[in-house]
């Protein structure tokens, strides 16, 4: 995309003493040098000084020179002043490609936005707008291609002024999916990238928090054992080196494995993934990441870690640990205790210390509990939240309709829990009478 911004300053005009004799002459020549491409009702547009000494011409297109036709279909170009107040907000389109405004002499920061489609994003009002405004994927949108830059230029009377900027992809391209020699008893392929930015910033920089991930299924070619996708589908970058993930699925349940990629998934790219499943070693993805940059093509080559890595997955077992949850970003994940775990109960004693002389003794009988490895600190009572997970996942108690009673904490507070009407209705109940029939399930958190 780029902007051209040219200054015009009607001089004929400045020796005239009454108004209508001014407005008479400067309009027509106005017109002729400043006309709008905007509907100059739009609330949006409007609302310039009403002292105009410069005249600003915007041309936007598309920096793909390989393109013979390189319009951006639908542009935004946010104007702010010395004080970083947005002053002016144009549109362009398809059809229009081209905004003009009048703005008094002075320097002014330029932000311009380009996509197929600006409504899969949220974008700022011009009245809520600053350079730090944050961009989103709109709720319930896919994502588009984005392209942003920002130019700073200084307007002076009696000068014409052109501006050239610009625009960069800030998204990535992922094209195709491919992973060839999946065993045959597989019936489900997935793969997964982590961490990558959600929003950035008008101005161009990536939120740092939070982050995302995206996943693909395969598809089965009608012969052979390749898996595909050509999801086509248009990401913000990475935030530093990415996770791939790839998962099978069989009857037994599914097996996942990650890779941590050499390099970032960075803007302005297609990328394709592919990978071959290697049955002395499990998965081990051994080809590459092609990429073709916009303006001219590339290839950007990356080895994954041939090392088999069994990563843990919400819902099923690691290590033969139950796994509560997984924070991907993070590489951490919640497992809960192979067993039940016994513990000398206390004496009631009807006090408020009686709760106290509970938790002694869990953590008498915790301390005595091996640790899975990869453990982080050491094993603790449930809070409710990880509790109701475990306890509404009908996997772990095929033969019953409801948990087993558990011990957890509901905030500081000591209490039990059970999930009823498993598997299709699930129920959790709560409750603060404790006794020796509850049973310690702790759980603890590992790093993979």
């Amino acid at each position: 995309m780029k902007i051209m911004l040219k200054k015009y300053f009607c001089a004929s005009c400045a020796f005239f003493g009454t108004l209508e004799y001014l407005f008479a002459l400067c309009v027509p020549l106005a017109l002729l040098s400043c006309e709008k491409s905007l509907d100059e009702t739009d609330p949006e547009v409007t609302g310039q000084s009403p002292i105009s000494s410069a005249c600003l011409h915007i041309i936007t297109r598309s920096g793909d020179e390989a393109l013979t036709d390189n319009t951006i279909k639908q542009g935004r170009i946010y104007i702010f002043d010395s004080d970083d107040q947005c002053v002016d907000l144009l549109t362009t389109d398809e059809s229009s490609n081209s905004a003009t405004t009048e703005l008094p002499a002075g320097t002014y920061s330029l932000y311009a936005v380009g996509s197929e489609d600006l409504t899969r994003f949220t974008l700022p009002t011009k009245e809520a707008a600053t350079p730090t405004s944050v961009i989103t994927c709109a709720e319930g949108k896919v994502m588009d291609d984005l392209l942003l830059k920002s130019a700073t230029v200084t307007l002076a009377d009696n000068e014409n002024l052109n501006q050239t900027i610009t625009l960069d992809h800030m998204v990535f391209s992922l094209k195709t999916v491919e992973v060839s020699s999946v065993p045959n008893n597989v019936t489900a392929v997935t793969l997964s990238i982590a961490p990558l930015y959600q929003s950035l910033q008008l101005n161009g920089t990536y939120v740092n928090n939070p982050t995302g991930s995206y996943q693909v299924s395969l598809t089965k070619a009608e012969t052979g054992n390749t898996w595909s996708a050509t999801p086509n589908q248009m990401l913000f970058p990475s935030k530093g080196t990415p996770t791939i993930k790839v998962s099978f699925t069989t009857s037994e349940g599914t097996q996942s494995y990650s890779y941590t990629a050499s390099e970032e998934l960075v803007a302005n790219h297609h990328f394709t993934i592919k990978g071959t499943y290697v049955a002395a070693q499990g998965v081990a993805l051994t080809g590459i990441l092609t990429a073709s940059d916009w303006g001219e093509d590339r290839t950007v080559t990356f080895n994954f870690d041939e090392t088999v890595n069994l990563i843990p997955v919400a819902g099923q077992k690691y290590n033969d640990y139950y796994v509560i949850s997984v924070d991907e970003t993070h590489h951490t994940a919640l497992l809960l205790a192979q067993h039940k775990v016994t513990y000398t109960a206390p004496a009631e004693t009807g006090s408020s210390e009686e709760q106290d002389l509970w938790l002694s003794a869990f953590n008498t009988a915790m301390a005595d509990l091996t640790k899975p490895s990869g453990a982080q600190g050491n094993w603790r009572l449930p809070s409710l939240a990880e509790a109701t997970l475990f306890t509404s996942d009908a996997s772990l108690y095929p033969t019953s309709d409801k948990s087993s009673i558990y011990f957890c904490l509901n905030g500081t507070v000591l209490n039990w829990i059970q999930t009823t009407g498993l598997p299709s209705n699930p129920v959790t109940k709560t409750g603060a009478t404790i006794n020796n029939t509850v049973y310690l399930r702790p759980v603890i958190t590992i790093s993979y």
